[in-house]
């Protein structure tokens, strides 16, 4: 499935689709979010859940340099970079 393809689908069929083909690779907090980005075929998408209703508020794709910059601080490249 190609990233357009999925943005243009349903919540309930993006959903679907990370569940069964994503890998989970990061965590992160905002407000009262929780927030979990996913390795969905080619691209990446992030699930936004709410804990207190137990409701996925919305999901979102990145691209790789959105995930770097959002989530610098989870990924230690430095032993890449000798």
């Amino acid at each position: 499935m190609k990233k357009s393809d999925f943005e243009r689908s349903p919540m309930k069929e993006k959903v679907y689709r990370i569940f069964e083909s994503g890998k989970p690779v990061a965590d992160r907090r905002f407000l009262y979010f929780q927030i979990r980005l996913y390795v969905v075929y080619d691209f990446y998408a992030e699930i936004w859940y709410i804990p207190s209703t137990n409701k996925i508020d919305r999901i979102h794709t990145l691209s790789l340099d959105d995930v770097l910059h959002i989530y610098d601080s989870n990924f230690d490249i430095s032993g890449l970079l000798k």
